[in-house]
């Protein structure tokens, strides 16, 4: 029976669904929306997002994944269901065959966490790679050859800051923060400096809006803010100064960019000169952030380019290793087939 291909870019904050015959056929945040009485979904994606905060009682908005890897099983099977239902549509009586990127950080009980609820969500075959050799080779990089590259990944989850040669992890910093720390400082921030509460979206829309991890001439600008004044409990407008969101993301940037020094470091001098002399591709949705080529060319004179499209690199990567499997098969780190039924009766 021939295989129905599809490939998952499982991230804690959006997730990307692609097959062989459709491309791209999902794009949206990683949520869902489940009545608390019986687990059942009513929402996923963008829509289950924007019920954060406003959702009834019996209504529970969930985030399957923490730091790239699941902490809620019921709602990672729902959602991984729901991406495989959507994935395989006019496929229904072919055999899937899933290929999902895990942070390099993931365990072996995480990653056969995940392997069991993408069964359960119907696959038959599941695959795993490292999401830096995904993001790797996503940003055009020549892993195969002997040569120092480096890739800056800074997802929702997770920062993962990789030196790779000979298709082989020489080194990897993993750390788990990246977006949504950048998310909940920002909430942190207004909370302590002005007792004035904002949602999870709403810090989101200010980072990306206003966020900068290095001076860039905007800080006396001011814009304005609507959420609720702790003390009273009312609504409010706050106006605040756009270097200020600066100051709330200044403790995330300073661990990401320590992260890639100690990377670096770590390295023999033939591949750190390789890096130096090549720089550093950045990608993720954190690659978005404005200021961090001029940062890390400050902090430790690396040269930083930020890949095309930086949010597809992962997916770009996990395509050329489905559609190339043999050439890329010493990537897989983890997969399994589930028997079929003829196989299971006989």
């Amino acid at each position: 029976m021939f295989w129905h291909r599809i490939a998952i870019d499982l991230g804690t904050t959006y997730s990307l669904v692609y097959t062989e015959d459709k491309g791209i056929v999902l794009r949206e945040p990683s949520a869902v929306a489940l009545k608390k009485s019986t687990g059942e979904a009513v929402a996923f994606g963008e829509r289950a997002r924007t019920m954060l905060g406003r959702a009834p009682d019996f209504i529970e908005v969930v985030r399957p994944l923490r730091d790239g890897v699941i902490a809620d099983f019921g709602a990672a099977r729902a959602l991984l269901a729901h991406y495989i239902r959507v994935a395989s549509r006019g496929h229904w009586f072919q055999r899937k065959h899933v290929l999902v990127c895990v942070p390099y950080g993931a365990t072996a009980v995480e990653m056969e966490a995940l392997i069991r609820e993408a069964e359960a969500a119907g696959s038959h075959r599941v695959e795993l790679v490292r999401e830096p050799f995904a993001a790797a080779l996503g940003a055009g990089l020549p892993i195969g050859e002997p040569r120092g590259n480096l890739v800056i990944d800074i997802g929702g989850g997770t920062t993962e800051v990789t030196t790779l040669s000979l298709n082989d992890i020489v080194h990897c910093e993993s750390l788990r923060m990246a977006g949504n720390a950048m998310d909940q400082a920002v909430q942190a921030f207004f909370r302590n400096r002005y007792n004035f509460a904002i949602g999870e979206n709403t810090a989101e829309q200010i980072k990306i809006r206003y966020g900068a991890v290095y001076p860039n001439g905007a800080g006396d600008a001011t814009f304005e803010v609507k959420g609720l004044n702790a003390r009273t409990g009312k609504p409010e407008k706050l106006c605040v100064r756009v270097s200020e969101i600066g100051e709330a993301l200044e403790g995330v940037a300073r661990n990401i960019t320590d992260a890639v020094r100690r990377c670096v470091e770590r390295l023999a001098p033939e591949l750190a000169a390789d890096v130096f002399t090549d720089g550093a591709a950045l990608v993720g949705g954190g690659a978005l952030l404005r200021g961090w080529p001029e940062r890390l060319r400050e902090a430790m004179g690396l040269k930083v380019r930020v890949a095309d499209d930086p949010l597809m690199c992962v997916m770009r990567g996990l395509v050329e290793i489905l559609r190339h499997r043999d050439r890329y098969e010493e990537l897989i780190v983890n997969s399994r087939v589930r028997p079929s039924l003829e196989e299971e009766r006989s």
